[in-house]
């Protein structure tokens, strides 16, 4: 199967010595006026770099962007001025609120403390101020109100891919082979300061509890692969691996290529049925022109002829006689070469 080809790939820390606004900037200038595909799957970063990005991808102004697997933070930032923005049906999406390094513990007098509240609340009243900025930008992608937004932000939980399309925040869902792996997942999520509420066996990040297995089974399916049961949930529905996937892709193509040549076989009997048609009806024109001519020298009396004494010949009796003798053996000859 055919696999997109992307000119910039995004798939680590976006931030200073990563993945840069420099370094998107560069690379956007290499396709000026083109189409710029780009893939993404980062946790996200500096909240400068993604804001930047996001102006760079509208400066240029024909970016198409596709979320693979897990996207947060300034990852969606970036994606939020992008001409299309699509997402892997098995990824995820993720907003919250600015966070940034706070580091004021210790031993303190008053004065020391009180010049700690006075810091923590500086900072708090700038964080404020780019949420309300942040929650705006998703606010004009989404078209949901910027109160909206916030709270989203506020609550910084997983959005499954249905979910973020639900919201506003992407256009478009890819349906792609492949299955997320979330184990340690946790720890990455910490790595970066991320919250990892929602992660549990039972939610699978959505609050969706997993069903048992289907009582009805796609049988068919099943023996292609050679499993008893394939896995499933009752909202999310069967899932495959890619290696079943393209199993099924392989039994398909195999079934395709038996229907086409089925179809030609089929034309081709059809073709050689009309042209033996044909033929047959041209053999059945000319026996019935010959039997037509052999009625004819029936019914038309010919000159008698004699070598006896008193009989007289006028010299054209043998000639219609070989004539006639003549037609009759064609005629038996044309309809013995009938099939």
């Amino acid at each position: 199967m055919s696999k997109n080809k992307y000119q910039i790939d995004i798939d680590g820390y976006i931030g200073e010595n990563y993945y840069s606004k420099r370094f998107v900037k560069n690379e956007l200038g290499k396709y000026p006026g083109q189409l710029v595909r780009v893939r993404i799957n980062s946790m996200g970063g500096s909240l400068d770099h993604g804001l930047d990005i996001a102006e760079r991808f509208a400066e240029h102004g024909n970016v198409e962007v596709d979320l693979f697997a897990m996207n947060a933070s300034a990852a969606t930032l970036a994606t939020l001025k992008a001409k299309k923005v699509s997402m892997s049906s098995s990824g995820f999406y993720l907003i919250h609120k600015v966070m940034n390094w706070v580091d004021v513990w210790g031993n303190m007098n008053a004065d020391e403390i009180a010049q700690a509240i006075e810091d923590l609340t500086k900072n708090k009243e700038e964080n404020q101020k780019m949420d309300l900025v942040i929650a705006q930008m998703y606010s004009e992608k989404t078209g949901k109100s910027i109160n909206e937004m916030l709270n989203l932000m506020k609550v910084g939980g997983w959005l499954t891919a249905t979910e973020a399309k639900e919201w506003g925040l992407i256009d478009e869902i890819i349906n792609v082979k492949e299955k997320v792996n979330l184990n340690e997942m946790g720890n990455k999520l910490n790595a970066f300061g991320l919250p990892t509420n929602f992660i549990s066996k039972s939610n699978f990040f959505t609050n969706i509890k997993t069903s048992e297995p289907m009582n009805k089974q796609p049988l068919k399916i099943n023996a292609i692969l050679k499993v008893e049961q394939l896995e499933s949930t009752e909202t999310d529905g069967v899932f495959l691996n890619e290696a079943q996937i393209e199993t099924i892709d392989k039994e398909i193509e195999t079934l395709e290529g038996r229907v086409n040549t089925l179809t030609t076989e089929k034309t081709n009997a059809e073709q050689r049925a009309t042209t033996a048609e044909a033929q047959v009806t041209e053999k059945d024109n000319e026996i019935a022109g010959l039997k037509t001519q052999v009625d004819n020298l029936k019914k038309n009396a010919g000159a008698t002829t004699t070598t006896g004494a008193g009989k007289e010949s006028d010299g054209k009796t043998e000639e219609v006689e070989n004539e006639f003798f003549n037609t009759v053996s064609a005629a038996k000859e044309l309809y013995d070469m009938i099939p």
